[in-house]
């Protein structure tokens, strides 16, 4: 493990930041000087004791930076639009800092956290290869529209296709073909993962996914809930965690590689 770096170091590092942190990064070329500015930016946030919902506020920071970056880079013709609810029927797991960041939108609205007690009380013993092929509605979709669209999670953010007519095959049909996704939105969609898992772990704070429903259950059932989980308490134990989190992957190796970049410049 490499020693911590000297302090004035780390002080030109944060200033060096400013120029890219949030800012749309590049998807080639020096990428590793953007991925580890804004995990810098987001431990830092994570690790500052004085922001109670600093969970939420890292969320929102890595949505944003996602939004900012999809802008940049997208070029195809997205067929998505308000009313089609088809891809909003699968299983969904997110980190624990945007269940939070949900939580805080929807706490309050009674009928909303209804549905999402609905659904959890549905898929919560539901084994996760049962849930991906079993149409469940995400307790979020009103009138099939995202209800709650601003904070949606990331994993949602990338889900876009440039095929209407594929989505309805694959979601209703249950066809066997390829999502049809622009090309960019796959390097994004692991960029992000990988800036906010990795200051999670730098942060000491769990860093898996879980199902989006019991995960949101619980946050909504105690307003405390969010204080309560960066001061250590376990209170996600019973949620699933995604299947893809309980073995090691490429995306886990890469995590640990930042983690060891990061560290040192904290």
């Amino acid at each position: 493990m490499m020693e911590r770096l000297d302090a004035s170091i780390r002080r030109q590092l944060l200033l060096d930041d400013r120029d890219i942190v949030g800012k749309p990064f590049p998807l080639e070329g020096n990428t590793a000087r953007f991925v580890q500015a804004n995990t810098r930016h987001l431990t830092l946030l994570l690790l500052d004791t004085d922001i109670k919902n600093r969970a939420s506020r890292a969320a929102a920071f890595a949505a944003n930076l996602m939004d900012a970056s999809i802008a940049h880079h997208l070029k195809e013709t997205i067929a998505c639009a308000r009313g089609c609810p088809y891809c909003c029927t699968t299983y969904v797991s997110t980190s624990l800092p945007e269940v939070f960041r949900m939580a805080r939108a929807v706490r309050g609205n009674a009928p909303t956290t209804e549905r999402v007690n609905t659904a959890a009380a549905r898929t919560k013993a539901m084994p996760q290869l049962q849930r991906e092929v079993t149409r469940v509605i995400c307790p979020i979709l009103d009138n099939n529209a995202c209800s709650q669209y601003d904070v949606r999670p990331m994993v949602c953010r990338v889900v876009m296709s440039t095929s209407l007519e594929s989505c309805v095959r694959i979601f209703t049909q249950s066809a066997n073909e390829p999502f049809a996704a622009p090309k960019s939105l796959d390097a994004l969609r692991s960029y992000l993962m990988i800036i906010l898992r990795t200051a999670l772990v730098l942060a000491g704070l769990p860093h898996k996914h879980y199902e989006l429903a019991h995960a949101l259950e619980i946050a909504l059932a105690d307003p405390d809930s969010e204080e309560r989980w960066l001061a250590g308490e376990p209170i996600f134990e019973p949620v699933a965690v995604d299947r893809l989190d309980l073995t090691d992957s490429p995306i886990s190796n890469l995590v640990n590689v930042l983690v060891g970049a990061v560290r040192p410049t904290i």
